[in-house]
């Protein structure tokens, strides 16, 4: 990532946020469907790139089993720390934790069956070198499987908090950090950067989830675990409560409270 997307993203504010709400109703349903077409077997050795609280890494650890492997790398040592005090399901695989950018990745050359990457590849500065260093690493015939929000689709939850900042005037902590189009891929263009990777057998599938939030002031907490989250809480309290205020008109919701988004991926595959 450039530097000023890096550092907003390794807040250390973020991992909270994150943890306690977009974590179970955002990031683990996907990582389910991510680690399922991955086609993970027991016995196999698994990467996750930019993972972030681990829930790719961990449905990864239970799909091979104690006699496998996975590591989970981020660049961000929050994410990491939090992430390492999650409990593995019982017979599971150990994770590391390797704290790494996606174009440097610190694993040897043909060292793992399988890389995963759950939304990260649309946030890379350099996303063909990212590519070519999960194919470094995977082994002949190994595999790819990766999301990113797709381009096609609105972005879901993050596109109304992406309206609320820039409706109220706050500075882009980076550039294009308020627009949409900066945090998704299109079909395509997902498929020709693995294609260009030398990534062979490349599919594209676009796939679409909704993800609840119990009450209005949960779904508007998502903003916490954002890398806006720590420029908000910085405002003094009314400003706070108007950008809450504002999310929360965006957002709409049952009779009984709860607010389901839909969410729609691009999930693609490739083999070595």
């Amino acid at each position: 990532m450039d530097n000023d997307r890096s550092r907003v993203f390794t807040a250390s504010s973020i991992p909270d946020g994150y943890e306690r709400f977009m974590l179970r109703q955002l990031f683990e349903p996907w990582a389910g469907v991510l680690v399922d077409r991955a086609e993970l077997r027991p016995g196999q050795s698994v990467l996750d790139v930019a993972s972030g609280l681990g829930p790719v890494a961990r449905a990864a650890a239970l799909a091979v089993g104690v006699g496998g492997r996975v590591v989970a790398s981020d660049i961000s040592p929050g994410m990491l720390a939090v992430a390492a005090t999650k409990p593995a399901a019982p017979g599971s695989a150990p994770i590391e934790y390797l704290e790494c950018s996606a174009d440097s990745i610190g694993t040897d050359d043909d060292s793992v069956d399988a890389v995963c990457c759950q939304q990260g590849l649309q946030f890379f500065p350099d996303r063909a070198v990212a590519l070519r260093e999960m194919r470094r690493v995977v082994r002949q015939g190994g595999i790819v499987a990766l999301s990113t929000w797709a381009a096609e689709h609105p972005l879901g939850m993050f596109g109304p908090i992406a309206e609320t900042l820039r409706a109220v005037g706050l500075e882009e902590p980076f550039s294009g950090a308020f627009d949409p189009t900066s945090y998704s891929l299109g079909a395509a263009e997902v498929a020709a950067a693995l294609e260009r990777a030398q990534w062979r057998e490349v599919t594209v599938e676009t796939i679409g989830l909704d993800a609840e939030w119990r009450t209005i002031d949960d779904a508007v907490s998502v903003l916490l675990g954002t890398p806006f989250g720590p420029m908000v809480t910085a405002l003094p309290p009314g400003d706070q409560d108007e950008i809450r205020t504002l999310l929360a008109d965006r957002l709409d919701r049952s009779e009984d409270g709860t607010v389901v988004v839909r969410t729609t991926s691009t999930v693609a595959t490739g083999r070595k």
